[in-house]
């Protein structure tokens, strides 16, 4: 006899849910694994690795896609800290397609705006967290950007040159997670919630 309140149908479904979700997030830390390896590609593995909540948002909801996002930020962390492609999920790309919904029912502009100020924060804290952890507090500030977003040696321009990139890649980004959204209501919705349900 079933315990009492305990529906064995729902049962199986939360554990299938969680079972559906722990694989992506495997999956997830994996492809972030492939950014720390190569790390001329830690930018596009961290958004490909953000990109497999997008079937935990619309199957399952929020709820479940911030578990994954948690545990998937803090096992790549725990794994690859001196990796960017980790940092880079755990501070914006991860929790992005979560909050995107609630952004894109703005008006268009205060949207682009709230965007731009999410991933100028984002920069902002990886800076800092840059300068307090790899540099433990030691040297100039105009040293620390130099290091975090360019090469010993090298000239500001460059840094200032990855952060327009980043700005770029971020909009690219946003604008591929829209084109997914099209693509899996008109082709995929269908399979996937029959595989992921």
């Amino acid at each position: 006899m079933s315990p009492r309140g305990y529906n064995r149908r729902s049962g199986s479904f939360k554990t299938k849910r969680l079972a559906l979700s722990a694989v992506l997030c495997a999956l997830s830390v994996v492809i972030l694994g492939f950014g720390a390896v190569l790390e001329v590609m830690d930018i596009t593995t961290t958004m490909l690795a953000s990109l497999l909540l997008l079937p935990i948002i619309l199957c399952y909801g929020n709820g479940y896609a911030f578990m994954a996002y948690a545990v998937t930020g803090v096992l790549s962390v725990i794994l690859m800290p001196h990796s960017f492609a980790p940092w880079m999920y755990l501070g914006l790309a991860g929790y992005y397609p979560m909050v995107k919904k609630q952004f894109d029912r703005l008006p268009k502009v205060l949207a682009i705006l709230l965007k731009v100020l999410l991933v100028l924060a984002a920069l902002v804290v990886y800076f800092i967290a840059f300068y307090l952890i790899m540099m433990h507090g030691a040297g100039s500030l105009s040293d620390a950007f130099i290091l975090a977003f360019g090469e010993e040696g090298d000239q500001s321009w460059l840094g200032w040159t990855a952060v327009a990139l980043a700005f770029i890649a971020f909009f690219a980004y946003d604008l591929l997670i829209d084109r997914l959204l099209v693509l899996y209501r008109y082709r995929w919705q269908q399979r996937v919630e029959k595989w992921m349900k």
